[in-house]
């Protein structure tokens, strides 16, 4: 085979450069055997859908993996999120297709695959939102289901506040979540709700738009017995509903928290406090309790979005957006 045609063997699953003559990659210098994903990942070079080519894993959670892949029909990079719950799904070393771990959970798996399933046509139909990764593809494969998504190229807002001495003036902020608090709003109307809400989900892609992505603990809430067998636990970002059982459930009221949380910590540097905490004893300070120069209009706004009781809160985020004046 001649170096410079690109098949399968000689992508890079890292960078999806060109592999040289020994297996080193042109682009990005590492050879693909280095490379260490989760024993549970698929194989390196896994080509699923019938046309997209899995590289390293970008990361592994409750509800499923996610790779960074290679699009061999229009040569691009996407991402891709695998159905694949842990404690309910398993997949022998070098194989592709996904096991249910044990026949006790077999019904489970199969309802929360085709809640995933369901909610995947759900964002298909509103997939040019500005504010939210773009969804390019859904479809199951290996006995399980997977998303594909646009490959972000930027900064998440946590490494840009990072960058800024952890915090940035409210107006800034503002500025930043604008996007997601519309394409959030738009969600809410087909019944989806995000519930990972946090400054590491935002993307400032090349310093010019917002993009908020994972929906992988996405859920349409106005569908009973859709919730998944995990919820994320984000310490400082997640409602009180997201620990315990709440007579209300999920809702657009618990992204509204999120959203609160997320501008909480860009304005002041902190992290709130974890919900479940401030259940017992609220001592979550207001901004201008921390030195913090705001508005009054947005300190009071942010401390209702951020309300512990569900029903204290904005109950949408239009309602939210509306107090900040954005």
């Amino acid at each position: 085979m001649r170096e410079d045609v690109r098949s399968i063997k000689n992508i890079c699953p890292s960078c999806f450069g060109t592999l040289d003559g020994v297996g080193v990659c042109r682009s990005c210098g590492i050879r693909p055997e280095s490379i260490a994903n989760p024993p549970a990942a698929l194989p390196l070079r896994s080509v699923i859908g019938s046309r997209y080519m899995t590289g390293k894993s970008l990361g592994i959670g409750g509800f499923g993996i996610t790779y960074l892949a290679w699009d061999l029909n229009e040569s691009r990079k996407v991402a891709i999120k695998e159905f694949f719950p842990q404690g309910y799904a398993t997949r022998e070393k070098g194989d592709s297709r996904v096991n249910v771990l044990s026949p006790e959970v077999v019904q489970p798996f199969n309802h929360w695959l085709g809640a995933f399933v369901e909610e995947a046509k759900v964002l298909m139909r509103i997939k040019h939102l500005h504010g939210v990764v773009k969804l390019l593809d859904y479809f199951e494969n290996n006995n399980t289901a997977y998303i594909v998504t646009d490959y972000l190229e930027g900064k998440s807002l946590r490494n840009h506040l990072t960058e800024r001495n952890y915090k940035i003036p409210y107006n800034e902020a503002l500025g930043i979540l604008r996007p997601v608090f519309e394409s959030l709003a738009v969600l809410h109307g087909y019944g989806v709700i995000h519930k990972d809400i946090s400054p590491e989900n935002i993307i400032i892609v090349l310093n010019k738009y917002v993009k908020l992505i994972d929906f992988g603990a996405a859920a349409l809430y106005k569908v009973n017995g859709n919730e998944k067998p995990y919820v994320v636990q984000k310490a400082g970002y997640s409602p009180v509903e997201l620990y315990r059982a709440d007579p209300r459930g999920f809702g657009p009221w618990t992204d509204v928290y999120q959203m609160g949380a997320t501008l909480y910590n860009c304005v002041t540097g902190y992290i709130p406090a974890v919900a479940s905490e401030r259940e017992k004893e609220d001592k979550l300070p207001r901004p201008s309790a921390l030195g913090i120069d705001l508005p009054e209009y947005v300190e009071d706004a942010v401390m209702k979005a951020m309300a512990v009781k569900s029903e204290d809160r904005y109950q949408t985020v239009s309602d939210f957006a509306k107090d900040l004046k954005i």
